[in-house]
């Protein structure tokens, strides 16, 4: 035990005293904290700017009812939309004038409405980007809704009749956690779980990769033979899991730390900004848990591909499939987002390999019931046993051997041999 808690500091200190780990333990909240407040920062400013819409409405009949359409406000109760119309003879003389200052001015949009958009046609939507999605099907919405009153009215009913018939409803989502309704929107829960996602999937396949690395390289060296002098297989394997994943707590616990100080700053320098940032002390607990519970069960094959290595070359050809095991959850979690409490979530999220994410993803989202959290962990720490005894027994043969890479028959001989 003393000869593998040496081993455990001794790879502890090799991590965590490097250039490699301070720049990641600082690059690494920035760029967290900076996905996680863009998203916020501008939904927090798309409320405030109101946007110009130029309309050419060669109906002459849209634009004075879109005027009363077009009444969305911003927080500071001041409109949201500012309709300006465009005389259709001028801009027919003048089109390619009102297009190009389109594209200098950030905030403005031009719409033009053809003469015969009652009986059936496109709107035109001219503006410097087209990628705000939301603000294209708003305004095609709106610009419907008062196409669709005209024919009625055209058709003969009453107006106020059509109005009070078509009023439109609003939605509101709202979260159910522990019994209690919490007010999110879609992008709260999507940018949170994408960014501790992401997260988890770097740092399981990192860390783990980098414990292959260490195998590889003190066995190239010839540095494992001095080691195993002084110690077992088994006890080498086991201190460089530990100590790699030690760092790597480290390196989470220090996340963690300047993530709440940057909310706690934030918050008080811009409450509006940190409206938009809903993240449970849970998640942290969470990710840490899973992180934990992935880098064992990877780590440990990764030990083994180390071992029976004898080059970077046959490291990157063995570890592939490995690593296929951590991308493979990684793209599931993409569907498991959309449901994440349908059954195939709930099965996988039970599965070793597929646990880490996918139920990490799945308590972000979908609060699963505390006793399917237990078993998931309960299921991935047997397996993680089954995994250590199953390197292990690698590990102490293919430590020693060079040359060739072996086979499959040949690893199974390993595994069976006493």
């Amino acid at each position: 035990m003393t000869k593998t808690i040496s081993i455990i500091k001794r790879e502890f200190k090799t991590k965590v005293f490097t250039k490699g780990f301070l720049i990641g333990t600082l690059i690494g909240p920035i760029l967290m904290i900076g996905m996680a407040l863009g998203p916020a920062y501008f939904l927090s400013i798309s409320e405030k700017k109101a946007i110009e819409i130029k309309i050419v409405d060669e109906t002459n009949i849209l634009f004075n009812r879109l005027v009363h359409t077009f009444n969305d406000t911003l927080d500071n109760g001041e409109l949201r939309f500012i309709l300006i119309p465009v005389d259709p003879l001028d801009y027919k003389e003048n089109s390619i004038s009102y297009q190009q200052n389109i594209e200098k001015e950030k905030s403005s949009v031009l719409l033009v409405l053809p003469d015969h958009l009652i009986e059936g046609g496109d709107i035109t939507f001219y503006s410097k980007t087209v990628s705000d999605i939301d603000l294209i099907q708003l305004i095609r919405r709106k610009i419907n809704e008062e196409i669709n009153q005209v024919r009625l009215e055209q058709a003969g009913f009453d107006p106020e009749k059509i109005k009070k018939l078509t009023s439109r409803i609003g939605i509101k989502t709202k979260k159910m956690v522990k019994g209690k309704a919490e007010e999110k929107g879609f992008g709260q829960e999507f940018f949170t779980a994408f960014i501790f996602l992401l997260i988890l999937y770097m740092t399981i396949l990192l860390y783990g990769a980098g414990v292959m690395r260490g195998v590889l390289e003190e066995k190239t060296s010839r540095i494992i033979e001095v080691l195993l002098s002084s110690s077992n297989s088994f006890n080498l394997m086991m201190g460089k899991i530990f100590g790699v994943g030690g760092a790597g707590l480290v390196q989470y616990g220090i996340w963690t730390f300047l993530a709440f100080t940057a909310f706690f700053f934030i918050s008080g320098a811009s409450p509006k900004i940190a409206q938009h940032i809903q993240i449970s002390p849970n998640v942290f607990l969470a990710i840490i848990v899973f992180f934990v519970l992935g880098f064992f069960q990877f780590s440990t094959l990764y030990a083994a591909v180390g071992a029976m290595c004898s080059s970077q070359e046959d490291a990157q050809a063995l570890s592939t499939p490995v690593t296929f095991l951590i991308i493979i959850p990684f793209i599931i979690s993409f569907t498991v987002i959309n449901d994440p409490s349908s059954n195939l979530a709930q099965i996988l999220s039970l599965i070793p390999f597929f646990t880490p994410m996918l139920m990490f993803l799945r308590i972000i989202l979908a609060t699963p019931p505390f006793f399917e959290v237990l078993l998931s962990i309960v299921i991935n720490l047997a397996a993680i046993l089954f995994f250590v005894w199953v390197s292990a027994k690698i590990y102490r043969v293919g430590i020693l051997m060079y040359g060739k890479r072996p086979t499959v028959p040949e690893i199974i001989k390993w595994v069976r041999y006493k």
